[in-house]
């Protein structure tokens, strides 16, 4: 036994759990690790980093592409604030559609997974039939839109007409083109809803079956526990859907422009027109750093909203 315990001393201690390769050996391994990802790093670069350190160098200058840079100090800035009337135009637009859109979104998506929640025949069916619009791609909803939209033959106008209604000129009137758009984001609700659909699906059963033998009513169901225990799911809507409605371009693009009277003027088209049809890219560096911390700062003040609405099942337990 004497014998047994020294040759157990006698062999080098490991640490359970730890495993070191030989130094070349490390060298090798890591060397494949970053042969492997450099694509990514490479892509990352050249097209994120580099284009967002050069951003930041032409806010202060006057560039016009393949030609000399001009150092202008706070000249961009001060344009901002004091002359640009499109910029203030273009933020409110952008912040009106933001809001509409993403609280019928939010809206609408409850509605459809309550419903779709229900066990009754065919309901995955119909659950893969209103997710499939947000599967198209954006360029070709806002064509199917725009003939939906038509002022003479669109599918809108012709049930209008059959009411006796008259006929809206939707995306070439002030009044009615920003409310046409909003009506146009709301095709990729379907997305919402699986999101959704799968906050509902992880509530615990036994809480409400614990409330209906309480006696509770299925609004009191609905406002004491659905509600609260699908606000976390809420709360990530409201933060992905506000930074894509700040975002909103291509649907500007392709069918307005901006009109009429610049009532669609949406803050990243502008940001497009300045960069490319103006041709003016340290102002437009500027107007698209000021937009980085616009949805930075709306995002940080709803996480600190978040505290005095959004409830987690282990913060009720």
């Amino acid at each position: 036994m004497a014998n047994l315990s020294q040759a157990s001393t006698a062999l080098p201690q490991m640490r359970p759990g730890r495993f070191r390769l030989p130094r070349g050996e490390a060298w090798r391994e890591n060397l494949y690790g970053y042969l492997f990802i450099s694509p990514w790093i490479l892509g990352f670069v050249l097209f994120l980093a580099g284009p967002l350190l050069v951003s930041l160098g032409l806010m202060f200058t006057e560039y016009a592409g393949f030609k000399k840079i001009t150092y202008v100090g706070l000249a961009n800035f001060e344009e901002l604030i004091k002359f640009d009337i499109r910029f203030i135009g273009s933020l409110r637009v952008s912040a009106v559609f933001a809001f509409w859109t993403v609280s019928l979104a939010i809206i609408i998506s409850l509605a459809m997974a309550l419903l779709l929640n229900q066990r009754f025949k065919g309901h995955t069916f119909f659950r893969g039939l209103f997710y499939l619009p947000a599967a198209v791609s954006g360029v070709a909803m806002t064509f199917v839109w725009a003939a939906m939209f038509e002022k003479d033959y669109g599918m809108f106008n012709q049930i209008l007409r059959i009411f006796d209604f008259d006929r809206v000129a939707w995306l070439t009137s002030i009044e009615w083109a920003l409310p046409s758009y909003i009506i146009m984001r709301l095709y990729g609700v379907g997305h919402y809803m699986v999101i959704m659909l799968a906050g509902l699906q992880s509530i615990p059963d036994d809480l409400h079956e614990a409330a209906k033998v309480d006696g509770a009513s299925g609004l009191a169901l609905f406002r004491h526990i659905t509600l609260p225990l699908l606000s976390p799911t809420i709360f990530f809507l409201m933060i992905v859907g506000m930074i894509g409605s700040l975002q909103v371009f291509t649907e500007g693009f392709m069918l307005t422009q901006g009109g009429p009277a610049r009532s669609t003027l949406f803050y990243v088209l502008y940001l497009y027109i300045v960069a490319f049809t103006e041709r003016r890219f340290g102002y437009a560096s500027v107007l698209a750093w000021l937009l980085f911390l616009i949805i930075m700062g709306l995002t940080l003040l709803q996480f600190w909203l978040a505290r005095r609405w959004v409830h987690y099942e282990s913060q009720e337990a």
